[in-house]
């Protein structure tokens, strides 16, 4: 494990040399013999690692290693950070400087001797012990782009989850389900060990077309053995997508009681279906039965849980359903799916060494998949490799193989996929991760490289791709193709957790118990309750990130102006004083709910945090100050609801921008966006109107959202782009709301040859015809038309080849639609 850490600091050693050159010429020579002996010490590393059981000797060699690391990484930061804020000094204070940086540079030239010292000691101690044998450590320089075209190629398809050995469990439950003859409420329980599939056939139930058709009212949420009722209750109102997002921060706020009452009455009358995933006690289900009706409208509610106590511990009609393992057969099923995947020819040997691991797995799903993603990347040749690790771990038949696989999938990753599985240990246990926020964190942290032919983004999904590939991530919701939201099976966090602890990278509070309770940690997570926070953790100087996964708590002693080489910092919901003088120079990504600092002047803080490259203010509450980013040039992402005046400057890096309004977005140079991926614009009553011509500008867009109040729009009367045969090239999402078009939309977005989603939300179109031809819209693969009027809507045939999901929803109702059977078969249409 201390591979990755090592390797991550010789590369950040690399980039100092390169990036900061000027700053660190006094000690270039020192930097790079500290370099080359730390990648010296890391090809030791890897031999340690790969053996099957460490010595006591060499862990204690290793955790001096450790430190060591992190030490160079301290005193790198701290010179930084020190010359960076003398730079920035005005006035009298600046007569100071040519002082101070020969202080800084005294400083630093000991603070090298003294390590180069440290690592001389180190590498005489491997000698002495006899630790290790050198392997060369993988690659020099900037790999990034060669390891992600490997990936790229070994990574499998998008493809969809397949249940094996559960079939006639699906079966038996869906019948349970969609029974008519059980009017009440009705309760599911699925129970068994951890690593059975118990979600994964929630989720197949709960996202099956005859599901989806008897219960209009979905809601998915999950428990967990920390959980607060309160958000639990809050997952379930925003799953069901019946609450705007205004009443949702209004009810946000409210206690517990007065969430059971507002849920209740959401679902009363209705046929509803609830699924509340990894309950641990009855208290829980005890809580939120409350919440939902026990009405006569046939509704249902799926429990899974791993205690068969809390399975049959429910009150009113309930049915227990207990997982089995997996047979053999089904067992190799599962493993034949997934491990050939990159083998053409399996001969004799293949399969038996194939089997004989397997059987060594005792029908356990999790650990099968997780040794068939280890396996689907090694050659024929290297099976037997790994089989004869396999049983020099294993003792006797008592002891499980699930752990050691977990072990020596985690060992086989490459060390940026290292750091993101250890990464992952950050989240709550059964947490839902938005993707696009964890590449922005990965990428914040610096664990992420980048080069002329692809993003740090681009490189960071396929990096965690890597890990979806090998079973040790499930992913949970695609769009497009992509996706978009995964989640870490409990064991496998376990895992995460377990390393992190022994790292020193991620020390996670909850309302309980710490982890472990170093006062060094890189990285400080705090679940639930800020309070229990100890304020000796809160002064932490070496912390490079900050957390909080939580309810609204007033912020009181976070010491932020104390934890100046901070590169993360998520508040969430906390409120409170938070202030800072411009010295947070590592800051990368900033988070924190839009009404959680409006008492604090946060456009002053913003705007000097020169080096920010993500800047998340994305909850409900706008902003309705004058943000200024002007000077903010390493800017990536902008998130948040930006009511007021948002200046942005030399904005290259730039590929997020979600929400600007449409009078600021009229005032950027729109040509110098060049990388910009993904915006949303609105439009105020009186503001200035959005031009599509200043969008054909911008040739990286792929998400595109424009929300107005109603203003009539005529797309095909700019002059810019009547005339083209094709619009907006690279665009793959188009969401319009609040639109009242003056003629038919359809023949200009049909000229979006990459569109793949399209909707349409409370827009109008009256007095015409709304026609998708044949020749339109080849990659669409999915179409919502939520209008508030329109006269008539037809579909060519042959039109839409690729389209998969299909919602139209007209307020009047004397709409005439022509549309295909074959899209009907599928389609939602409510008029």
């Amino acid at each position: 494990m201390v591979d990755a850490i090592t390797e991550f600091v010789v590369g950040k050693i690399g980039n100092y040399l390169i990036e900061e050159a000027s700053m660190f010429m006094a000690v270039k020579e020192d930097l790079e013999e500290l370099k080359t002996e730390l990648t010296c010490i890391h090809g030791y590393l890897k031999d340690v690692e790969a053996r099957e059981r460490e010595d006591e000797v060499s862990k204690e060699w290793s955790k001096l290693v450790l430190d060591f690391a992190y030490d160079v990484e301290d005193v790198l930061d701290t010179y930084h950070l020190k010359l960076e804020e003398r730079s920035q000094r005005r006035g009298l204070r600046r007569l100071t400087n040519k002082i101070g940086r020969k202080m800084d540079a005294y400083s630093i030239v000991d603070d090298i001797r003294i390590l180069k010292r440290r690592i001389l000691d180190i590498t005489r101690k491997r000698e002495t012990y006899g630790i290790g044998g050198l392997k060369e450590p993988q690659g020099g320089g900037n790999t990034s782009s060669l390891r992600v075209r490997q990936l790229r190629r070994a990574r499998s398809v998008d493809q969809e989850e397949v249940v094996v050995g559960l079939e006639d469990d699906a079966k038996i439950l869906l019948e349970k389900l969609l029974d008519y003859e059980e009017k009440n409420r009705f309760i599911i329980s699925i129970f068994g060990m951890g690593g059975l599939g118990k979600t994964a056939l929630a989720r197949k139930l709960y996202n099956s077309r005859d599901v989806k058709e008897r219960f209009e009212y979905r809601a998915w949420t999950y428990v967990s053995q920390e959980y607060k009722t309160g958000d639990i209750l809050m997952r379930i109102i925003r799953s069901l997508g019946m609450t705007s997002g205004e009443e949702l921060e209004k009810i946000r706020k409210f206690a517990e009681e007065e969430l059971e009452v507002y849920l209740y009455g959401l679902l009363e009358g209705k046929k509803y279906l609830v699924v509340v995933d990894d309950i641990w006690e009855r208290e829980a289900w005890d809580s939120l039965k409350r919440a939902l009706p026990c009405n006569h409208e046939g509704s249902r509610v799926i429990i899974t849980t791993r205690i068969k106590a809390v399975a049959e511990g429910v009150d009113g009609r309930f049915y227990a359903h207990k997982l089995r393992f997996l047979t053999f057969e089904e067992s190799w099923e599962l493993f034949e799916q997934r491990a050939f995947r990159n083998i053409q020819r399996k001969d004799e040997d293949l399969l038996k060494t194939g089997k004989e691991m397997v059987q060594k797995c005792r029908g356990l799903p999790l650990c099968i998949v997780v040794l068939a993603g280890l396996l689907s990347r090694k050659t024929p040749s290297e099976w037997n490799d790994v089989c004869n690790s396999l049983w020099r771990r294993l003792k006797d038949d008592s002891i499980h193989v699930a752990p050691i696989v977990f072990d020596l999938s985690f060992k086989e990753l490459r060390h940026e996929s290292k750091l993101c599985f250890l990464y992952l240990s950050i989240f709550p246990e059964d947490y839902e991760i938005d993707l696009e926020k964890l590449i922005h964190l990965l990428v914040a942290e610096g664990f992420i490289q980048g080069d002329e032919e692809m993003m740090m983004e681009d490189v960071a999904r396929y990096y965690i791709e890597e890990l979806i590939d090998r079973s040790l991530l499930e992913a949970v919701r695609r769009e497009r193709g992509k996706v978009m939201s995964c989640r870490i099976h409990d064991l496998l966090r376990d895992v995460a957790i377990k390393k992190s602890k022994e790292l020193n990278f991620v020390n996670v509070y909850n309302d309980h118990v710490s982890q472990h309770s170093s006062t060094t940690c890189r990285r400080e997570v705090v679940h639930h309750q800020f309070k229990r926070y100890p304020s000796e953790k809160r002064k932490n100087k070496r912390m490079r990130s900050f957390l909080y996964f939580g309810e609204l708590k007033f912020l009181v002693g976070l010491d932020v102006e104390t934890m100046k080489l901070l590169r993360v910092l998520d508040l969430g919901a906390l409120r409170g004083p938070f202030a800072s003088n411009g010295d947070l120079i590592h800051l990368r990504y900033l988070r924190f709910d839009g009404d959680s600092l409006r008492h604090f002047d946060i456009a002053a803080i913003i705007s000097k945090l020169r080096f920010l490259q993500t800047l998340d203010a994305s909850h409900l509450c706008p902003i309705y100050d004058t943000i200024d980013l002007r000077k903010l040039t390493s800017l990536r992402h902008v998130i948040g609801r930006f009511f007021g005046n948002l200046l942005i400057g030399d904005a290259a890096n730039l590929q997020t921008l979600r929400s600007i309004s449409s009078d600021s977005w009229s005032k950027l140079k729109h040509e110098l966006l060049i990388n910009l991926r993904d915006l949303f614009i609105y439009e105020m009553i009186r503001s200035v109107p959005v031009s599509w011509a200043s969008l054909t500008k911008l040739r990286s867009l792929r998400v595109l959202k424009l929300e107005t109040y109603g203003r009539n729009l005529s797309l095909e009367l700019e002059e810019a782009v009547r005339s083209m045969d094709v619009i907006s090239p690279s665009l793959e999402s188009v969401t319009l709301v609040r639109i009242t078009f003056e003629e038919d939309p359809m023949p200009f977005l049909q000229k979006m040859p990459r569109l793949e989603d399209l909707i349409l939300e409370n827009c109008d179109y009256s007095g015409g015809k709304m026609s998708i031809s044949e020749q339109g819209f080849g990659r669409l693969r999915k179409l919502d038309l939520l209008m508030r009027s329109l006269d008539e809507l037809q579909i060519e045939e042959e039109a839409m080849p690729n389209l998969i999901e299909l919602e139209i929803s007209v307020s009047k109702r004397e709409t005439k639609l022509i549309i295909p059977n074959r899209l009907r078969a599928f389609g939602q249409i409510y008029c």
